[in-house]
């Protein structure tokens, strides 16, 4: 199976997944998705979160996902935020999740820019003590 989205936040293809300082054992990548993609999958058996207003679905693999460029190049860096992709993933059910994805493989169809800099420059703007 196949979808198609844009790259958010940080992704984890050439290290695994940290939560709370805490390594997950696998390689992440969240993507938004177009709202008709988002109801399709969520009709079948894929739970999809919101961000911002846009449907947004997390895809991982406990293996490393080959990564290649759309001229068909591959890519060992992390995928830049806002980057246009195309993901290869299959479904598994699981009893409380849903039905899970895990990415097989990504094409990077145009590369995005990083916006970190620009979101923590706005969030060290607002001198309120904590």
């Amino acid at each position: 199976m196949f979808v198609e989205g844009t790259t958010i936040f940080r992704s984890y293809l050439t290290e695994h997944e940290t939560y709370q300082e805490q390594s997950t054992g696998k390689f992440a990548v969240q993507i938004t998705l177009d709202p008709k993609v988002a109801a399709e999958l969520a009709k079948d058996g894929m739970k999809i979160k919101e961000y911002e207003g846009e449907p947004l679905r997390k895809f991982t693999s406990r293996y490393a996902v080959p990564v290649y460029t759309a001229d068909k190049q591959i890519w060992n860096k992390e995928i830049p935020s806002g980057s246009k992709v195309k993901l290869e993933y299959t479904i598994r059910p699981h009893q409380t999740a849903g039905n899970v994805p895990y990415v097989k493989r990504i094409l990077i169809k145009e590369l995005g820019e990083e916006t970190f800099g620009a979101t923590d420059d706005e969030f060290f703007e607002d001198q309120t003590p904590f």
